[in-house]
């Protein structure tokens, strides 16, 4: 699945981005563990920011940092 421009998840999708199934999705929302949000027609989905919440991946606190390696090639 190409998650690079999906901001909101169908239960389906995002049961198969967690690799779990929907039947633990909608266990997960009774028991208040992964609350989905709710269409007004009341259907549940998912986004990406909960995708990354709940992987404990944050946005802004990434504090992992580049480091570039530079090797100097000599002249024979």
């Amino acid at each position: 699945m190409n998650t690079s421009d999906i901001t909101n998840y169908k239960p389906n999708e995002f049961a198969e981005l967690l690799n779990v199934t929907v039947k633990t999705l909608q266990r997960w929302d009774r028991e208040k563990i992964l609350v989905a949000n709710r269409t007004p027609t009341n259907r549940r989905y998912y986004t990406y920011d909960q995708y990354l919440q709940f992987k404990g991946i944050g946005k802004d606190a990434d504090s992992r940092k580049t480091v570039i390696f530079l090797q100097a090639i000599r002249p024979t």
